[in-house]
């Protein structure tokens, strides 16, 4: 597992990252693989990426909208920790709409499996499917301890390639006063907080403005919030 490991730590972008974990998956008896984390354009919605599954049921999935109805994402939410997928199928808490899910999912030909919970750098939750199992025997040797610790650095390998692609690179005193400027501070009061001078100041601000790609103060403390550069 620790060669797996530092594969992973050294993995450059998400596809390869995901392509070698699903190989390392199948080699253990797990035809089918999944990574999820919440939309942050849809609120209670998944930004999904599923491999392995049969192809007829995926087109349901996605055409469909049954991940509205899928149980597992919130019940792996709420549980915060692995589960197995019978236990929520033998669940008695399940909706119509969710049985109905279960029921279907099922009869295209899913199988038992595992969900996986890890979380970000920022707190951001992942959830990490493993499932068309070629035969029983792999469930029972399974051993979750080390699933979750794959996953949990797959999904930090993934959070910081994310970071790399998307979030700006600010240095420690622009983050500083980003955060100052969050908190409402002016120019003269953020430069006597910091004890540095008024031009100075100002040099900063221009320069994470840019390289936020943003023209005023609000606008930077919202995505300076967004990126997780800074918290309020």
């Amino acid at each position: 597992m620790i060669e797996l490991l530092k594969r992973i730590k050294a993995c450059p972008d998400r596809d390869s990252l995901l392509d070698m974990l699903g190989a390392h998956f199948r080699e253990q008896g797990f035809e089918g693989f999944g990574y999820m984390v919440p939309s942050t354009e849809e609120p209670g919605a998944m930004v999904f990426e599923l491999r392995g599954l049969p192809e007829a049921w995926r087109n349901i999935y996605r055409d469909e909208g049954l991940s509205k109805s899928d149980p597992f994402p919130q019940y792996v939410a709420r549980h915060r920790h692995p589960i197995q997928l019978s236990d929520v199928w033998k669940s008695g808490t399940l909706t119509p709409a969710e049985r109905e899910f279960v029921g279907r999912a099922r009869e295209g030909g899913i199988t038992d499996g595992f969900l996986i919970p890890t979380f970000g750098s920022h707190q951001q939750m992942g959830i990490f499917a493993l499932g068309q199992v070629t035969g029983p025997e792999v469930l029972q040797r399974a051993d979750i301890d080390e699933l979750q610790a794959i996953m949990q650095a797959a999904h930090t390998q993934l959070d910081r390639i994310n970071q790399q692609g998307v979030f700006p690179r600010l240095a420690p005193r622009e983050v500083e006063i980003l955060h100052w400027i969050a908190h409402g501070k002016t120019n003269s009061e953020i430069a006597s907080i910091l004890n540095i001078g008024l031009p100075t100041v100002s040099t900063y601000i221009q320069r994470l403005f840019a390289k936020l790609e943003v023209n005023d103060r609000s606008a930077a403390a919202v995505k300076g919030v967004k990126f997780g550069i800074i918290s309020v």
